[in-house]
């Protein structure tokens, strides 16, 4: 017996596990717990809910400008997929002091370091799910027949490097404060600051230092003109996230040496991309810029169709058939010898802001910028980088009308009265459906009289409500039976001294009554 018992094997020690493992398989597990979280599901419907309304109902912008639609979704990914995220992640990581059960922790194989990492990694799975969405949604744009430029692949990887940024947040407040409603707190401070940042009365030099920034140029632009510094951000903001995944596990009681080399590495490329974001735009911006305002030919490609030219960006050709199909419209309805008459639709494009708070532009300063944007091509029609809604239709519809009636280059914003506001307003809004709505829409909100051209332009110009409530009535009959009158009469119509009185006699409308002297518009054209 004694020699039996000698024989036995000694008993070992318990092996220690595997940490590494264990923090995967929690990861995995949390990981799938987080996609499930009622956070996570609400924010990924607010996401693409109101993209799938807009294809099912048919009022998604079937025109889209590819280099603006890239990076317009990131506030919302912030506020609604990095939310969820956010509030997803602290919850799940103070799991264990919501429910009491901390000391239990203690008896597991995994260090409280190593479970952070695992919170840490699980935020992964939604962070690819967020980047398969914003990828498939520009892909989808990508494939329409009017989709002009082409996206930045860095504008489109922020949409999950924030998700990825403030679920790494989550998981940091969770380690250093106990309390759930820090998180919340947190998104409502994130979303203030990037929105009053994008404000223009406001100083933006720091909305670059956010995780995303609100930089809205006046227009869509060509993707050789545009400046956001996408690639430097993208890089700042990776920098944010090692640091405050670092800090995370700092917090949780990690310390070693990589930790501090990682995070000497994370803190400098933070500082250096972040400094790089303020870097002047490259020379060949400005010269593309430059280009653009003052040659814009040598930037575009052109077609003839008939008698009429069409010229476009580079990116933007696809759109001239729509450009087309409103300016026959147009031509339709007015007499063969006045539609035969060549036209040239050149695309423009402005990087200054026309329309900023406080700015006053004197009637003199219009007419001075009026004449020298004609000076680039005198008697080309206007069109702009938004196409797709009524009222960039409305607008290069009443252009090309202007044009027809009068002779003449688009004037300095100023109000086209009498019997050519009635008629160069009907030409516009019966040259196709998408005109006419434009033109109600507009009419619905406008005070004073109904604008036509973008705003952004120093040429353009506006129909007073009287003659246009004419033309409103004239949209009401056949557009048949209003053409073959109006040819009947065109030359008394587009006689600069006929007087809006006199139109409604020939065309058989009703005309408002004048208002008070006081009320009146000043008519110069």
């Amino acid at each position: 017996m004694t020699a039996a018992l000698a024989e036995r094997p000694a008993p070992t020690a318990p092996r220690p596990g595997d940490p590494r493992r264990a923090m995967l398989a929690l990861a995995r597990t949390e990981g799938v717990r987080l996609l499930r979280h009622p956070a996570v599901i609400a924010g990924l419907l607010l996401f693409t809910g109101p993209e799938i309304y807009r294809w099912l109902t048919g009022r998604a912008n079937r025109f889209p400008v590819l280099s603006d639609e890239d990076w317009s979704t990131q506030f919302l990914a912030l506020l609604v997929l990095g939310g969820g995220a956010l509030i997803a992640a602290n919850l799940a990581a103070l799991r264990a002091d919501r429910h009491a059960t901390t000391g239990l922790y203690d008896t597991l194989v995994l260090p409280p370091a190593w479970r952070t990492g695992a919170f840490l990694l699980a935020v992964l799975p939604f962070t690819v799910l967020v980047a398969v969405l914003t990828a498939t949604r520009i892909a989808l744009l990508a494939a329409l027949p009017g989709s002009a430029g082409r996206p930045d692949p860095a504008e489109l990887a922020l949409h999950p490097a924030v998700v990825l940024l403030f679920g790494a947040a989550g998981v940091l407040l969770a380690g250093l404060v106990r309390t759930v409603i820090v998180a919340p707190l947190l998104l409502l401070a994130a979303a203030v600051a990037v929105y009053a940042a994008g404000l223009s009365s406001l100083p933006g030099h720091v909305r670059w230092l956010l995780p995303v920034a609100l930089e809205q140029p006046p227009m869509p632009v060509p993707v050789a003109l545009t400046s956001r510094p996408s690639g430097r951000h993208l890089a700042y903001v990776a920098g944010l996230i090692a640091l405050v995944a670092l800090a995370a596990l700092v917090a949780a009681g990690a310390r070693n040496r990589r930790l501090v080399m990682a995070g000497a590495a994370a803190l400098s490329v933070t500082a250096g991309a972040g400094a790089a974001q303020y870097l002047p735009v490259s020379d060949a911006v400005r010269d593309a810029r430059a280009t653009a305002a003052e040659r814009p030919a040598e930037m575009q490609d052109c077609r003839s169709i008939g008698s009429v030219t069409y010229c476009a960006f580079g990116g933007f050709e696809p759109w001239t058939g729509g450009w087309d199909a409103v300016v026959r419209g147009v031509l339709r309805a007015v007499p063969a010898e006045a539609a035969g008459q060549p036209f040239v639709i050149r695309q423009r494009v402005s990087t200054d802001d026309r329309m900023l708070d406080g700015r006053v532009v004197t009637a003199e300063e219009q007419a001075a910028a009026a004449a020298e944007w004609q000076r680039i091509e005198p008697g080309a029609v206007t069109v702009g980088t938004r196409w797709g809604d009524g009222r960039s239709e409305m607008s290069l519809a009443g252009l090309v009308a202007y044009q027809v009636v009068t002779h003449e280059s688009a004037p300095a914003h100023i109000p086209v009265c009498g019997a050519r506001g009635v008629l160069v307003a009907w030409l516009a809004g019966q040259a196709t459906p998408a005109t006419a709505a434009g033109l109600r829409a507009v009419d619905a909100t406008s005070w004073g009289g109904v604008p036509f051209g973008d705003m952004q332009f120093p040429v353009g110009f506006s129909v007073p409500d009287r003659e246009m409530a004419a033309a409103s009535a004239l949209l009401r009959r056949p557009p048949g039976d209003v053409a073959t009158t109006v040819a009947r009469s065109w030359a008394e119509l587009t006689a600069a001294g006929t007087s809006a009185d006199r139109a409604g006699e020939l065309l058989g409308v009703p005309v408002p009554p004048l208002p008070p002297v006081e009320e009146r518009t000043r008519c110069d054209g």
